[in-house]
């Protein structure tokens, strides 16, 4: 009996290490079998992934156009806006009548300071040229009816002042320029 427990036993364990070595046989085919699948449905999504990022990046591309030219609208808008504030300004700025105004403003205090620091105006020097013009013509008329006397070869002591002498030396150098 104990041959035929060991061919039994044998039979049994041979049955088994049999089973074990198909078990690992069709887990071995089940791995190459998910390889496989693994492959397909892994081209498969990695050209469904392509499709997508190419559907992104054309949505993406559209709305990001759409804000570029958003920004770029703003942007002309503004300048535009500046550009007419700017122009108005230099309208207010060119305005004539406004110039005139200010020059005139200007003027009224530069006189009225001249007027405080005691500066000659331009009609107070005018009136003085006049009255110096018809004093040197005076001059002038009495130096022709001079030169008629004779002169005498002594000179005369006079006692003259020294605005006196001024107007008689200017007297004398123009009768003879």
């Amino acid at each position: 009996m104990s041959a035929t427990k060991r061919k039994t036993n044998q039979r049994d364990s041979d049955s088994m290490v049999g089973e074990i070595a198909e078990q690992f046989e069709h887990a071995f085919l089940a791995g190459l079998g998910a390889l496989s699948n693994a492959q397909k449905k892994g081209a498969e999504t990695f050209d469904t992934l392509v499709k997508e990022g190419e559907k992104f990046r054309t949505k993406t591309s559209k709305k990001t156009e759409s804000l570029i030219d958003d920004v770029q609208d703003a942007i002309r808008d503004m300048t535009d806006d500046a550009q007419s504030k700017a122009t108005g300004l230099l309208d207010q700025v060119r305005d004539a009548s406004k110039l005139d105004k200010l020059q005139s403003v200007f003027d009224t205090r530069v006189a009225e300071a001249m007027n405080r620091l005691n500066v000659p105006s331009k009609k107070d020097i005018n009136a003085i040229d006049k009255k110096l013009n018809k004093i040197l013509k005076m001059l002038e008329g009495q130096g022709k009816t001079a030169s008629k006397k004779p002169r005498s070869t002594a000179k005369r002591k006079t006692n003259k002042k020294p605005a006196e002498k001024v107007i008689e030396k200017v007297t004398h150098e123009g009768a003879t320029t």
